[in-house]
């Protein structure tokens, strides 16, 4: 049973499988009619009428034999008691798989889904055997998993999940976790909480569906969390950052002058001008002249950025690829490219990256022994840019400069249509979604000139690559030992 949880044999555990496989060995023995198939009757004057038999003198043969009277071979049927088989926790995980692969065969999961829903299944096993000691999923109830729920809510560490070593801890580990940092860094937000209800969700439907019957009164429902306050503005819960401190960004080392590639973020020597051309100095430049998502960009490939066809403005594609998906459908869009990313190089970086070979529009930000979204790594080296920036408020981030791109246009007059057409947005009627064609890149060319433009200072260079890249090396911040893991 330990062996089928993939649990270790500790003590604890030990003792927890020796109580359920006691309690299974007293259902056994408490139901003889249904271990034996029915009740055995017994001729209780039997050994009296042997013992005189005995002393009888022998009797002649009778001369009518009695007719065989046929008796049943099999016992007569009872109706047995129904008792739930036993069914390991550890099949949750197996049930997690089978909705994976059949929401990947109607094409609703992607790889990315695929593994949230794994991940998620996983920590509930886990937090079943090793929190809640149930081995057996027909002993489920609506407490255990309200449990599993205030755990996500109130006790793990908020960034659960982003290093591939919190799938190794215990709970009791993951617990630490959260108790060594502060308190506005523990517990899943809301919005992750009810995604992983909705995986869940389907996994106990396709359970029931398959006879596990006990999960039918669990509702989940009941533990999502609540929606947005109805007095409060979605354009309300993320911070404005202001047009000063978006021309502070680019005031900073990446964009004027660096000590290195494996240094960015330091002022280089008084007097020099050294840049590389990497996704930590186009990507903010580009999320301020498109409005694009971060992973949008960071994710992109070389060829989404189209600027050879005849009488056509060079532009963004932004679609789903191979590398990363997009937000929902009307994601899927083209950008023009403002002349100010021309002016600085942009479009020579991009045939530079293709002349080399390379698929990734920033490979700069790959690393073979990591699965985590590129924009993971792009932000890791764009947080100490902020901070020089003076940029240290919770929420101003890249996300923040894409907010500023919309506002802009909203203050130029744009229509709601003209920005959602840029930014990605879908209507929110059905004369602005259904009847509403998406507008040519001349038009959109025209709104993203409205744009103020804050990069005038930088000057323009020749390309200059990271070395790693140029040389087409593996990035030196990858764990090989971990990709041949």
């Amino acid at each position: 049973m330990i062996e089928g949880v993939a649990a270790t044999p500790t003590a604890m555990n030990l003792a927890v499988a020796q109580g359920t496989y006691l309690r299974g060995m007293k259902l056994a023995l408490a139901q003889p009619d249904r271990r034996y198939g029915g009740v055995r009757i017994e001729d209780d004057g039997l050994v009296d009428r042997m013992m005189l038999a005995n002393s009888d003198p022998p009797k002649p043969p009778p001369s009518m034999v009695n007719r065989p009277v046929d008796r049943p071979t099999d016992p007569p049927e009872v109706d047995a008691p129904n008792i739930p088989r036993f069914i390991p926790i550890a099949d949750f995980a197996q049930l997690a798989d089978r909705v994976a692969q059949q929401n990947r065969a109607d094409e609703h999961w992607d790889d990315k889904t695929q593994r949230q829903a794994k991940s998620i299944a996983n920590l509930f096993v886990k937090f079943m055997v090793q929190d809640q000691r149930i081995l057996d999923l027909s002993l489920l109830r609506q407490e255990h998993v309200g449990k599993f729920v205030d755990f996500l809510r109130f006790d793990i560490y908020k960034h659960y999940g982003k290093s591939a070593r919190d799938e190794q801890l215990t709970i009791e580990q993951l617990r630490e976790k959260g108790r060594s940092v502060a308190q506005a860094k523990r517990g899943i937000s809301g919005g992750t909480i009810n995604r992983y209800a909705t995986f869940l969700g389907q996994i106990f439907d396709h359970a029931t569906a398959r006879g596990v019957k006990s999960l039918e009164a669990i509702d989940l429902t009941k533990l999502r969390a609540k929606s947005r306050s109805k007095n409060k503005r979605a354009r309300d819960e993320r911070r404005k950052l202001p047009i000063d401190s978006a021309k502070a960004i680019f005031q900073t080392p990446p964009f004027i002058n660096c000590a290195g590639w494996d240094d960015l973020g330091k002022w280089g020597e008084q007097g020099a001008a050294q840049i590389f051309h990497c996704a930590l100095y186009f990507v903010p430049i580009l999320i301020y002249y498109t409005g694009a998502r971060r992973e949008e960009l960071c994710g992109a490939m070389a060829d989404d950025i189209i600027f050879d066809r005849e009488g056509c403005r060079p532009y963004i594609h932004i679609a789903a690829n191979e590398q990363r998906r997009i937000k929902n459908a009307q994601s899927k869009r083209n950008i023009p490219i403002h002349p100010e990313l021309i002016r600085l190089g942009f479009l020579d970086y991009v045939g530079k990256i293709k002349a080399l070979g390379y698929k990734l529009l920033f490979p700069d930000l790959y690393s073979p022994s990591s699965r985590s979204p590129l924009g993971n790594r792009f932000y890791k080296l764009f947080k100490p840019i902020l901070t020089a920036a003076k940029i240290t408020e919770e929420g101003l981030g890249a996300h923040a400069v894409r907010h500023l791109f919309g506002a802009q246009l909203k203050k130029k007059l744009l229509t709601k249509e003209d920005r959602a057409d840029l930014l990605g947005h879908g209507g929110d009627s059905e004369t602005s979604e259904r009847y509403c064609e998406p507008h040519e890149l001349d038009t959109l060319f025209e709104f993203i000139m409205k744009l103020e433009v804050i990069t005038s200072h930088i000057e323009s260079r020749d390309v200059n690559l990271i070395p790693w890249v140029e040389k087409k090396e593996v990035a030196p911040f990858s764990q090989p030992s971990r990709a041949k893991r």
